[in-house]
């Protein structure tokens, strides 16, 4: 079995693979799971075997690599290449019932994405994943027809092939979760992950007739695609409904191929047709959302539309323009989005590498005291860190469990008698000081759980991509209800204060609110996805 696997490592590329990759993977295969140990076993049969002609070492710059003698034909790399990124199904996938067998019929993956240092036995949330991928999705052959494909990123060859095999069919993505509960469905070529020619690819196979009542929902959805996401609902109504649509391509889109899809779905809800296009909501700044929510802050929360149901507000908007009224040259907002994101996330190396020294000091001086529930949050997740630990772990109310090991590298030298220092970096799971992962591991954990709530809510057909829900216009009403039901709860409740307990193992941690009736204000605010 090592012998064929080592055939398939040496064989798959055509381009020579640094000693120190081929000898740890040889090792990882033979069962060893310790890094140096799995190379020092690996060289050692690498070596072994290196006279039978399967290849050969060669020298680059003073490094060592392991060149293939032999190629694979076309065909069999095409082959290849269509298993490495396993295609949605063309079946229901088999429902997960444990962490090691769902999904794929003829392929065996962990439910838990990552390396080996995340995957665990212990429950997950298996009914929400499931529930996904019952979902039947199939390609748009309006956007593959009329539009040009924007993802360079593809290979064209192969990305036709998987259009070839997909259009006219139904199929399913399979579902898997991050290690803190956020969920991902897999895919390569088809993905709901994908940028907007992707996207637009998507349509839900069961269709539905948009009704009278989803129809006002609809324009909202052709508003945001043209960047009106900032406006009232109503202003992004009365916008879209003056549009000349049969002048579509004089409009100025921000999403030019969804938008005019979602005016395509507009035909046909005229039309009497049913439609599977999906219009998606975006929560504004989910992380900080649920900072405020655990807080209790609402300084914090109306900042983020937690509050104030007649005002729609743009956080990264905001700071932006206090930080422009103190700056020679104006920032943009999204450079402040990344710096503000990151910075509540104990990132120090973000915003110093995308802001000047002059624009750093006026966005600390800014930042500090403007969102106090967020800093309060971070501040006491930080102190929870235990640094005689190699992983944190917690149930989140669902019952899923959330496993994050602490991964460091370690650098070091191989001394061969033969091929000299043979520098070595590989990642090991221990003990660590360093508490700054903490803080976004618990909010997304958190986040995770709110997207699994709104699947369980939703009695109707709704994906996401994490804080991004997409859904048919009828139900437009219904997504933002329960979200904001689902965060009200969070409010009122005390999972912050029940994560960090069982982290610290100290059950009479208290986390004290800023105030106990921000729930009230959720669940009457208007813009929190938007």
């Amino acid at each position: 079995e090592i012998y064929i696997k080592m055939f398939s490592i040496l064989l798959k590329d055509k381009t020579a693979k640094p000693i120190q990759a081929i000898s740890t993977q040889l090792g990882h295969i033979a069962g060893i799971e310790d890094s140096a140990r799995a190379f020092e076993w690996g060289i050692l049969l690498a070596k072994e075997c290196k006279d039978v002609g399967l290849y050969t070492f060669i020298t680059r710059n003073g490094e060592w690599y392991v060149h293939s003698n032999f190629q694979l034909d076309k065909n069999t790399k095409r082959k290849l290449a269509k298993l490495q990124y396993l295609p949605p199904m063309k079946t229901l996938p088999v429902p997960w019932a444990n962490n090691h067998n769902g999904g794929w019929l003829f392929e065996t993956k962990h439910l838990v994405l990552g390396s080996r240092f995340t995957k665990h036995d212990k429950p997950l949330a298996y009914d929400v994943i499931n529930k996904l991928q019952s979902i039947p999705w199939e390609l748009d052959s309006d956007t593959y027809l009329h539009e040009r494909d924007t993802n360079r990123a593809l290979n064209k060859k192969k990305f036709l092939r998987v259009i070839k095999e997909y259009l006219g069919i139904p199929f399913h993505f399979v579902w898997r979760y991050d290690s803190r509960g956020r969920s991902y469905s897999s895919g390569y070529d088809l993905n709901l992950q994908s940028n907007e020619y992707g996207k637009a690819l998507l349509s839900l196979h069961k269709k539905e007739l948009i009704t009278e009542t989803g129809l006002p929902n609809l324009y909202i959805a052709i508003a945001n695609h043209a960047g009106k996401d900032k406006l009232t609902w109503q202003d992004r109504y009365d916008w879209a409904v003056m549009q000349k649509f049969d002048k579509i391509d004089e409009i100025a889109w921000n999403e030019p191929i969804l938008g005019r899809k979602a005016v395509r779905a507009l035909k046909d809800t005229e039309d009497g047709k049913p439609t599977g296009y999906v219009m998606s909501l975006d929560a504004t700044s989910s992380g900080i959302q649920v900072m405020a929510a655990v807080s209790g802050c609402k300084k914090t929360a109306r900042f983020v539309n937690m509050m104030d149901p007649a005002i729609r507000y743009d956080l990264y908007t905001e700071i932006a323009s206090l930080m422009n009224m103190q700056l020679p040259k104006p920032i943009s907002r999204k450079i402040v989005k990344q710096v503000a994101m990151t910075h509540f996330y104990n990132s120090r190396a973000t915003p110093k590498a995308l802001l000047s020294k002059i624009e750093l000091g006026v966005f600390y001086n800014i930042i500090t005291g403007l969102l106090p529930g967020a800093e309060d949050v971070m501040d006491i997740i930080n102190q929870c860190w235990n640094p005689n630990a190699n992983h944190h772990t917690w149930i989140m109310p669902d019952g899923h469990t959330v496993y994050v090991p602490v991964v460091e590298s370690t650098n070091g030298v191989y001394s061969d008698p033969e091929l000299g220092d043979i520098p070595l970096r590989w990642l090991h799971q221990t003990k660590s000081d360093n508490f700054r992962s903490l803080c976004p591991n618990v909010i997304h954990s958190i986040d995770g759980y709110v997207a699994r709530e709104m699947i369980r809510r939703c009695n109707f057909q709704l994906s996401h991509v994490h804080d991004c829900f997409v859904f048919n216009p009828n139900h437009f009403q219904d997504v933002t209800s329960t979200y904001r039901k689902i965060m009200a709860e969070i409010a009122k409740g005390d999972i912050l204060q029940d994560i960090l307990q069982q982290i610290t193992g100290n059950s009479s941690l208290v986390v004290t609110k800023f105030s106990d009736d921000l729930d009230c204000d959720i669940v009457n605010s208007n813009y929190m996805l938007s």
